[in-house]
This record gives C-alpha cells, structure tokens and sequence, in this order.
C-alpha cells in the first residue's frame, strides 16, 4: 500500500507521516529528500530550469518573489520530480511493500494519475493544508524541534514563509476538491488534526493501528 501526504510546507505533513509511518512500522520518505538525490549531479543551469523555486533568505529585503510567483515555481520543481516519484512508488508496488511518501511535491493531478493508474486499493492520499498565515506563524515560532531552523529567523522571514505556505495551501485545496481528493484543513486542534488524518484513511488497517 503507498501513502501519499501532499501540501504545503509548515502545514504538518512530517508530523502526520511519522504518526503513520510508525504505526506501519516502515520509515517515511519525503520528496524533500527524494529532490535532494535526484538534483545530485546536475549541472547549475539544469537544477534552475528543472527546481526553480529559491530558498528563502534571511534577509527579508532579498525575498522578492510574490508568494504567487513562488506557487508557480513550486508547481515547476514538483513537475520536475514527477518520473522519480513514478518511479520510487512502481517500485515499491512491485515489490509488494508498504511506503509512506510526504511532501509538497505531490501534486492532485499527479496522484489523481496515480490512481487511474495503479488503482484506488494500492493509492492512499491525502492533502493537509493552512490558509491562515497567522496560524502557521504561530505554529513556527512554538515548534521547539531542533530540526525547525526557522524558529530563530528574522520575524519578517517567519511571515514570507508563511504567506507562502497559505497561498499554496489555497493552490492545493482547490486542487484536490477539484478531483474529490480527500484535504485536510490544519486547526489549532493538534491531536484533533491527527484524528482526521487517520479517518481520511478510515477504511485501512491504519485505523487500528493508530488507536
């Protein structure tokens, strides 16, 4: 079975995906990563054309880029990675094993093909998002996760990123509501949240695991 958790960034997937991932007793992958190996190697001029998107900076004055604009750019990069995720979940598939797979590279029309493809009974997805800039901010600065390098950033930075990850959370819930794709709406209900995540996956074995 493939479970898929797309969305924005800051949004929870990595904390949904491991609650997920450990009741399936399987380590979760994250496209993040994925892009990271298949980028390896690439000349810098095929790594712009291919993942255009830029990191943000810590200083706020050089993110010029409208958080629309980097929507767009995000869209690019996920496009750009679509054959090696193909390629990661048909292997997995074949070899007839269990793969929890997150990040803000699945996109709804991709996993929509997924799913013609391989059939709802071998593609479990599910989208997570925030609309609330605010929220995410808020989520940010009280994440005390050694790994949450923008805890300490520049507040102006915080709300870019922010603005950013609520416009595309927006792209994706129209997205997947377009093409009946179960999104879930992040609340300042955590352990509620995580209660939804596992009833969008209400009819798998997952459900009993995480009880």
């Amino acid at each position: 079975m493939i479970y898929l958790i797309g969305g924005a960034p800051r949004v929870g997937k990595s904390l949904a995906s491991n609650a997920i991932a450990e009741a399936l007793h399987v380590v979760p992958i994250s496209t993040d990563d994925v892009c990271g190996q298949f980028t390896d190697g690439m000349s810098e001029e095929e790594r712009a054309s291919r993942f255009p998107l830029p990191n943000f900076s810590g200083d706020p004055t050089e993110n010029t880029l409208s958080p629309e604009d980097r929507v767009k750019l995000q869209v690019v990069s996920a496009r750009s990675l679509e054959p090696e995720i193909d390629r990661i979940i048909a292997d997995a598939l074949s070899k007839q094993e269990t793969l929890v797979l997150e990040g803000v590279h699945l996109l709804p029309d991709h996993v929509q093909a997924l799913l013609e493809q391989h059939g709802a009974d071998s593609i479990r997805p599910v989208f997570v998002g925030s609309e609330d800039a605010a929220r995410i901010v808020d989520g940010i600065q009280k994440n005390t996760n050694p790994n949450n390098w923008l805890r300490e950033s520049d507040p102006a930075v915080i709300r870019q990123v922010a603005e950013f990850a609520a416009a595309f959370s927006a792209w994706i819930r129209g997205e997947a509501e377009s093409r009946s794709l179960t999104y879930v709406e992040r609340t300042d209900d955590f352990e509620g949240d995580m209660k939804r995540f596992v009833d969008a996956y209400r009819d798998l074995e997952i459900k009993r695991s995480l009880r």
